[in-house]
């Protein structure tokens, strides 16, 4: 059976969407509120809005917006309210899983937009809503930015004044690194006297990336390099591996490329390599780079209760460097958990 579909181009249209739990963060992104606003629900969906508490200043204005749109395309009892506060998310498995438990019962389908959440919710969610909804598919939607930070010229400017490369860049939407967040419920199960693998899904964030690396000093490091979906952005491949080459040499290490945009293929390679590794390493991995690696992340970690996922989470986010515009939507399914894991699932909706 088919976990996880290829991501196709989502065509908006005027009719209702197939959905009955529609899941969304007030990101302050233009391309968060992108899917909200061009398409319709039924009167029957339910309707989950995560917003943040954290210091950005247009926060109170960008969840006024989120709000009034929201009640106007969901009926009022329908919408459940569930809030991230960023400088502590420890507490978002106990607040989701209470709604969860308000939310009356229905069959259909889950509609999850990540482009508004970060590596650690989107995996948190996850584990929440496969859960309670074992049954359901589940269709996960990714809005991509027209802009992200830096631009070429940008690069191009650093590659200059850099004649031997790009060791660093300035500070991106995510500002500087805070501290490692290890969520229980992705402990893993780690062995008395293993050695330990970290995969990183390596981005343009190297404080974050360095920061992982160095806590947990890992015995052998597998760093997966991003490769844009969007051929527009094939520089930001070079940058990535540029920011990162420092770390090549300081352990045993591998490296491989991997879709920025194709969990599918995300998935499979870091599967391929555990293979090889799970017999004498304990796995941990560390999103980093992209939204849509993430789910992959989270994916391989349902599959494989005993790895670990690490978060090196930012001090906090700056509202001027975040990514700008609208491009592609795109969509992908994930079969339902039940199937997957009818023999092996031990875990209970209630255990948070």
């Amino acid at each position: 059976m088919e976990i996880i579909t290829d991501p196709e181009v989502y065509e908006y249209h005027k009719n209702d969407i197939d959905c009955d739990l529609f899941v969304l963060a007030e990101g302050f992104e233009d391309r968060a509120y992108h899917f909200l606003l061009n398409n319709n629900f039924s009167k029957e969906a339910y309707c989950i809005a995560f917003n943040y508490k954290n210091s950005v200043v247009q926060n109170e204005v960008i969840h006024k917006k989120y709000k009034n749109k929201i009640t106007q395309k969901f009926s009022n009892n329908r919408i459940y309210s569930v809030m991230i506060d960023s400088d502590d998310p420890r507490d978002l498995d106990k607040t989701l899983h209470d709604k969860l438990e308000k939310i009356p019962g229905f069959q259909g389908k889950v509609w999850f937009d990540i482009s508004g959440f970060p590596s650690y919710a989107i995996c948190m969610v996850l584990r929440l809503l496969r859960l309670s909804y074992p049954t359901l598919v589940f269709n996960i939607i990714y809005t991509a930015a027209k802009e992200y930070s830096p631009s070429k010229a940008q690069y191009k400017k650093l590659l200059n004044k850099q004649r031997e490369g790009v060791d660093f860049l300035p500070s991106s939407m995510a500002v500087d690194m805070n501290e490692i967040f290890i969520p229980e419920s992705f402990s893993g199960h780690r062995t008395r006297d293993g050695s330990n693998c970290l995969v990183v899904f390596a981005g343009y964030d190297s404080p974050r990336s360095s920061g992982v690396i160095n806590d947990m000093n890992p015995s052998m490091l597998l760093l997966l390099y991003g490769l844009p979906g969007d051929e527009r952005f094939y520089w930001r491949h070079d940058l990535s591996k540029q920011l990162h080459k420092r770390f090549e040499t300081t352990r045993n290490t591998a490296t491989e490329d991997v879709s920025t945009l194709n969990p599918k293929e995300a998935l499979d390679r870091i599967e391929e390599y555990y293979e090889y590794l799970f017999d004498d390493y304990d796995v941990t991995v560390s999103p980093v780079c992209s939204k849509m690696q993430s789910v992959a992340a989270y994916l391989f970690w349902e599959r494989y209760n005993e790895v670990q996922l690490v978060f090196p989470l930012p001090i906090g986010y700056d509202y001027d460097r975040r990514p700008k515009g609208v491009a592609k939507t795109y969509c992908f399914s994930v079969s339902p958990r039940a199937l997957l894991f009818r023999n092996r699932d031990n875990d209970q909706v209630n255990s948070v």
